[in-house]
């Protein structure tokens, strides 16, 4: 029985002599493996992805600093400064280096002109560059710098830690001499530096140059070590553009239009000088405006460039159009044509077009002069649809000018004949079922100015670099002839009788000078119909009209008060601009008083 519970101990077998070397082998192998793989992957590291893990290394111990570049000036044709940069600073606060924090920050903030406890609110002590300002000047930048030298002695006697707590980044900051002044053609920056609008926008890559770059060790703190800074990358500083605009006038005209706002406080007004020979954009203005210098007052309605944007009904000055065609094509003679006007009411397509006064029979200066409404459906009639469509086109509407691009410019309404009703013949004629910008009617009121060619409206006069070399430069360019030589003078001999004592604009005469001109007081319209009360008040014209030098509009939306015709509105601001325009470019007068010219009709 005892034997049952007797144990015998198992007897282990000596591991083999081949089993042994076995699992040497595979440690040995399992290490050669891991080792190969390793060393692989090294080599992998160095012939393929060096790049890669060099910039991580040195990323840890180095700093990328850009260096801004100057943006470029824009100025006026005498290279008056319209936009310009200037050397401002941002400052950081080290909140780590910072000791007796209130004492410290209050004075900043006193330095600084910020409200009581409006930095010390915001304080982080692990806040290690915290922005306290940006667009400081160099005065106020050395204040800063000193008070740093002395806060630093201050706490060595105090036996406190004293490092620097102050940085200071160089940056450019963009200011607007002329202030609202032609504000929305020259345009602004947005947050970034780059260009939002205006030139600022269209000549954005020419302007903002390229920034440079500068390598700097840290230590580990990360704060610079100067004695290993690396590579420095200077900056290349924007090229300087120079307009056509003449900041003399545009000053005249932007007075001109305060005037009008103050007298009629009208929701809009805005306002062209073109130079009809060459298309070159004198002035640009409008109200509502705004001062680039001044972001926090903006309102987002007055920053587009209306006179490129907004389309309107013209009314009685796309007048121009319709005569110009009927004469060029020889339907009827300035003097020796006539037309029954109705009396005052024409029924045409089951609609009564009215004149503002009853006429008879007029002749074709006289209908021009008094600017009768039947009188030019009729002309429109005689005309027919696609003639006067291919005019109309031929003058540059229904497309843009293309003088600024990036500005969303409007190329205006004007449907093809097919789309017109029968009522359409006798409207587009006196500028309604159509929409216009401001500047294609100043460059259809040039091409008439300047003997039938039609231009492009030219802004941008030359590209220079900062050493005054001419890098691009641009000149005036002809699109077509729309009406011959001696179109263009009959033309102009009946606006020129439209300022005349017994026509709508003659409250638009210069003294010294004769003016051709149009007036136009059209009706608005809202949702396709015409409001009561709501007009839009015109005049276009251009001096000396024998040889025209500007060509100037002013066009004022809803005036309020007793008046709104253009004759009351438009043409009076018309003859107080352009007399100021004329002094300030030496125009000898001529004449005196202003009168109309007849030219007598040419023997065939």
């Amino acid at each position: 029985m005892s034997s049952l519970f007797l144990h015998t101990p198992e007897i282990k077998k000596a591991p083999s002599k081949d089993s042994c070397r076995f699992r040497a082998l595979a440690v040995f192998a399992a290490l050669g493996l891991g080792f190969t793989v390793i060393s692989l992957r090294l080599v992998h590291i160095q012939l393929f992805e060096h790049e890669k893990y060099l910039s991580m290394a040195t990323t840890v111990h180095t700093l990328r600093k850009i260096l801004p570049a100057k943006r470029g000036q824009i100025l006026d044709c005498k290279n008056v400064p319209l936009a310009q940069s200037f050397l401002t600073y941002r400052v950081r606060l080290d909140g780590m280096n910072v000791q007796e924090p209130p004492l410290t920050i209050k004075e900043l903030e006193q330095i600084l002109g910020m409200e009581k406890d409006a930095l010390l609110r915001n304080f982080r002590r692990m806040d290690r560059a915290y922005l306290l300002a940006k667009g400081i000047q160099e005065e106020k930048m050395q204040r800063l710098e000193e008070f740093e030298r002395e806060k630093l002695k201050e706490w060595k006697k105090k036996k406190l830690p004293a490092q620097r707590f102050l940085t200071f980044e160089e940056e450019y900051s963009r200011i607007y001499p002329c202030g609202r002044e032609a504000a929305q053609l020259i345009g602004y920056l947005d947050e970034n530096g780059k260009g939002a609008s205006g030139i600022e926008k269209a000549l954005n890559s020419f302007l903002e140059g390229t920034p440079g770059e500068r390598w700097i060790e840290k230590d580990v703190f990360g704060k610079e070590i100067a004695a290993y800074r690396g590579l420095e990358v200077k900056p290349v500083d924007g090229l300087n553009i120079s307009l056509t605009l003449d900041s003399i006038i545009q000053h005249i005209v932007e007075e001109g239009i305060d005037r009008i706002e103050k007298e009629f406080s009208p929701n809009g007004i805005v306002a062209v000088v073109m130079n009809p020979k060459t298309g070159e954009i004198l002035a640009m203005a409008q109200r509502p405006s705004f001062d680039p210098n001044k972001r926090q007052n903006w309102n987002m309605i007055s920053l587009k460039n209306k006179s490129l944007t907004d389309p309107v009904e013209p009314g009685s000055i796309f007048k121009i159009v319709t005569l110009s065609a009927v004469l060029e094509e020889k339907l009827f003679s300035l003097d020796e044509s006539y037309i029954n006007c109705e009396n005052g009411a024409f029924f045409y397509g089951g609609k009564i077009l009215h004149d503002s006064h009853p006429y008879g029979i007029l002749s074709v200066r006289e209908i021009v002069m008094k600017s009768s409404n039947i009188g030019f459906a009729k002309m429109g009639l005689e005309l027919g649809e696609n003639r006067l469509y291919r005019y109309a086109r031929a003058f540059g509407f229904g497309e843009q000018t293309g003088m600024l691009p990036g500005q969303g410019e409007s190329a205006g309404i004007l449907h093809p004949p097919r789309l017109w009703s029968k009522l359409s013949i006798t409207r587009i004629p006196i500028g309604q079922e159509i929409a216009v910008t401001p500047i294609q009617m100043v460059r259809a009121m040039a091409a008439i100015a300047n003997h039938g060619y039609l231009v492009k409206p030219l802004i941008v006069k030359e590209i220079r670099d900062h050493q005054g070399k001419i890098v691009q430069s641009f000149s005036p360019h002809i699109l077509r002839r729309v009406i011959s030589e001696k179109t263009a003078k009959l033309v102009t001999s009946a606006l020129v009788s439209v300022v005349s004592p017994k026509g709508t604009g003659a409250k638009a005469a210069v003294l010294g000078f004769t003016v051709a001109g149009k007036t136009g007081t059209a009706q608005k319209a809202i949702h396709g119909n015409y409001i009561k009360g709501k007009y839009i008040s015109s005049f276009i014209g251009f001096l000396p009209a024998d040889d025209p030098e500007f060509v100037l509009m002013i066009m004022v939306d809803e005036p309020h008060g007793s008046q709104y015709y253009a004759a009351s509105v438009a043409a009076p601001a018309f003859s107080s601009i352009a007399t100021d325009i004329a002094q300030a470019l030496n125009l000898t007068p001529q004449c005196v008083p202003a009168q109309a010219v007849r030219i007598e009709k040419d023997k065939e």
